[in-house]
C-alpha cells in the first residue's frame, strides 16, 4: 500500500477486574447481520483453524502469511454494519454469545448495497477492539477475491473516511487498528505476554491459522513461512492549525485540512462549549482550529480555534 494504515497498539497491559457487559442487538437485527456474514465467502463464516504444522509445513514454506500476535484469549468475530442500525458485532462459534451492538462513529455509506462486515476481536476483560480485516465492502463479498492486502486497502479507507474512534463513546472500550508483523521479527523475539499467533495467508479467500507459543518453532530451523513486512505507521502529534469543515450528518465531526489544501483526515469535538461555538462559527468554506492527535482514542481532537 502507498500508505499505511492509523495504528494503535496491538498489546495493552491494562486488564480490568470487570468485564464490559454487552448490549445484545434486536433479534431482527442480529439476524439480519448473521444472514449477512453468512453470505460474505462460499466457504463459510470460519475465521481461523488451529494449524497442523506437521501437516502443513509444505503448503506454510510456499506461501506468504502475515503474523498476529494475540496477548488476550478473545477470539474474532465479525463486526457488521448493517444500513440504519448501529454496528452489530458477532461470533459464529458454538455457544457463543448472542450478537452485540457497539455505538460508533462511522459512515452511513457503510451500510450501502447491503452493508459491510469487518473482523475484529473485542476483548471485553481488556477493554479493546481490534479491526483487522474486511470480508465484505459496501455489499461487494471481497474475502474470496482479493488478497489480504488488497482487503486492508478497504481497512485503510474505512479508517480515514469511515470511521471516527471514540473511546468514550464505546464505554470505555479502546479501539487499534491491527498491523500484523513479519515472520521474521514475530518468531525471533517472543514477547512474554503473548499467549498466541495467528497467520494470515495475502491469499484470497484462505482461512487465518492460530498456534500457541509454545508450538513456535525454534530459531535454528528454517521458518516455516516467508517474511513479509508491511508499511508501519506514522501519524503527528504535535498541535497543528488546520482547516476543518463539518462532516454532513456526523455531529461534531469535521473533515480537517492542511494549509495547502490537502486533506489530513477527520477530527472529533468533546468539549460541549467548543462544539456550540463552532456551530455558531463555522462557514462552507470551514473554520481554522487547532487539533492535536490523541493516542488514548487513535484519532485528531480539535483543542480551539484560531
Amino acid at each position: 500500500m502507498d500508505q499505511p494504515i492509523p495504528e494503535g497498539s496491538i498489546r495493552n497491559t491494562h486488564r480490568e477486574s470487570n468485564p464490559i457487559k454487552r448490549k445484545f442487538a434486536p433479534k431482527r437485527v442480529g439476524d439480519a447481520a448473521r444472514e449477512l456474514v453468512n453470505g460474505c465467502s462460499q466457504y463459510g463464516p470460519i475465521i481461523r483453524q488451529r494449524l497442523d504444522l506437521e501437516r502443513m509445513r509444505q503448503p506454510l514454506q510456499k506461501g506468504l502469511f502475515h503474523v498476529i500476535e494475540n496477548d488476550g484469549l478473545a477470539e474474532p468475530g465479525f463486526l457488521v454494519f448493517l444500513p440504519g442500525q448501529a454496528p452489530v458485532f458477532l461470533q459464529t462459534r458454538t455457544k457463543a454469545a448472542p450478537p452485540c451492538t457497539l455505538r460508533m462513529r462511522v459512515s452511513p455509506t457503510l451500510g450501502e448495497n447491503g452493508g459491510s462486515v469487518l473482523i475484529a476481536t473485542l476483548d471485553l476483560i481488556q477493554h479493546s477492539l481490534r479491526l483487522e480485516d474486511v470480508w465484505m465492502w459496501k455489499g461487494s463479498p471481497i474475502y474470496d477475491t482479493e488478497t489480504y492486502s488488497k482487503r486492508r486497502e478497504k481497512l485503510k479507507d474505512f479508517v480515514e473516511h469511515c470511521w471516527i474512534p471514540d473511546a468514550r463513546l464505546l464505554g470505555g472500550i479502546t479501539t487499534t487498528v491491527l498491523n500484523p508483523k513479519s515472520v521474521q521479527k514475530a518468531f525471533t523475539t517472543i514477547s512474554p505476554s503473548v499467549h498466541t499467533f495467528e497467520l494470515i495467508p495475502e491469499m484470497a479467500g484462505k482461512r487465518r491459522m492460530w498456534l500457541g507459543v509454545t508450538e513456535v518453532p525454534v530459531k535454528n530451523q528454517a521458518p516455516i513461512v516467508a517474511p513479509t513486512v508491511l508499511p508501519p505507521v506514522e501519524k503527528a502529534t504535535g498541535p497543528q492549525r488546520v482547516l476543518a469543515k463539518a462532516v454532513d450528518k456526523m455531529p461534531d465531526i469535521y473533515d480537517i485540512y492542511s494549509a495547502t489544501g490537502d486533506l489530513i483526515g477527520k477530527a472529533s469535538v468533546q468539549q460541549f462549549a467548543l462544539s456550540q461555538l463552532l456551530r455558531s462559527q463555522t462557514t462552507a468554506e470551514g473554520i481554522w482550529v487547532m487539533v492535536e492527535w490523541r493516542e488514548e482514542f487513535k484519532g485528531y481532537e480539535i483543542k480551539k480555534v484560531c
